[in-house]
């Protein structure tokens, strides 16, 4: 079983458990010596436009087009939590000319919680890169009677089953976020999934549901705008952008920590060198500042890890969440 306590990645500190891996993907001159693109490349993100994924991958492309002189187009395939866009990544031609954005929704989380996912995380993909973390918040509305953790906890044990919660759609880092705070802090909170985070946004505001699970992206506008309350953080340390609200660590759940990852990827069987100086060139990217600000605006925390350092803990990122989702008895809607 998975250790909660551990520290996890993307963020530094896990770092250690792969520093001694030679970062092949990022040989110094590797880009230089593959003249590579000579035509646009297509860049598959598997969201609508203007989700977290978006941005990410609209920021990217824009940083990569400069950076090779070539056209980056975005291309959005959004359904199925993710994994409909993931899968047309995995089959797409193997030439370098097709990459696109991944994350722990549908790298790690839909194997877990899906039955018959059309491609094998493991496998199917050359990891790039990360770009960013994304952690989520439990909120409220302003008016909510919950003005912390503890306030949610003690309802929810003096009334098991009757509070309810709001994620983004089952299978989603929303979704695990709160499934994991309902094995660490032991409450039946009734589960409703949505569509997506606006969508679960919009019914809290209405009395729909009691509380959500949502990202910062989905959260600051309501939070800023005086409408919601986020009671505690999902990260290891506390959100720089909503630097008054405590972790759920810091409310009483130590062990409790469930923060997202966007990434890049191409198909399995690209050229090596091809990954290499793709690898590269994300990495520049998502090193620039323009990049950054980008993602940090957003709601998203910057993050920029080699497709080595990717890699290496995907696998312990799938059996992190196949252990939530077991002992949770999460499961499709």
């Amino acid at each position: 079983m998975p250790d909660h306590h551990a520290p996890k990645l993307p963020y530094p500190t896990r770092r250690a458990c792969v520093a001694a891996l030679p970062l092949l993907l990022l040989r110094p001159g590797s880009a230089a010596a593959l003249d590579f693109p000579t035509r646009p490349v297509r860049m598959i993100v598997p969201a609508a436009a203007g989700a977290g994924m978006d941005i990410l991958g609209r920021a990217a492309a824009q940083g990569l087009a400069d950076l090779w002189g070539q056209p980056v187009v975005v291309e959005n395939r959004n359904g199925a939590g993710g994994t409909i866009g993931t899968d047309a990544l995995a089959k797409a031609p193997h030439d370098g000319y097709t990459m696109g954005v991944v994350n722990s929704s549908s790298l790690a989380i839909a194997p877990a919680i899906m039955p018959n996912v059309p491609y094998n995380s493991l496998t199917a993909f050359a990891p790039l890169g990360l770009g960013a973390s994304n952690d989520c918040a439990l909120a409220v509305r302003a008016d909510s009677r919950f003005r912390s953790v503890a306030d949610v906890v003690a309802e929810a044990k003096a009334k098991p089953g009757v509070l309810t919660w709001a994620s983004a759609g089952t299978g989603s880092s929303t979704h695990m976020a709160g499934a994991l705070f309902g094995l660490t802090a032991e409450v039946d909170i009734v589960h409703v999934p949505y569509r997506a985070s606006p969508a679960a946004v919009t019914d809290l505001l209405g009395g729909q549901v009691d509380l959500t699970f949502n990202t910062m992206n989905a959260l600051l506008p309501g939070v800023r705008g005086g409408l919601l309350r986020a009671l505690a953080t999902t990260g290891r340390g506390r959100d720089p952008l909503l630097g008054d609200v405590p972790t759920f660590a810091e409310s009483g759940y130590p062990a409790y920590e469930a923060s997202g990852w966007l990434g890049f990827a191409v198909p399995a069987g690209t050229p090596p060198e091809t990954v290499a100086a793709m690898s590269e060139a994300v990495h520049q990217v998502t090193e620039s500042q323009r990049f950054r600000e980008t993602i940090g605006n957003s709601g998203m925390r910057p993050l920029s890890l080699s497709g080595a350092e990717f890699a290496a803990f995907l696998p312990a990122e799938i059996a992190l969440w196949t252990d939530v989702v077991r002992r949770s008895g999460a499961r499709l809607d």
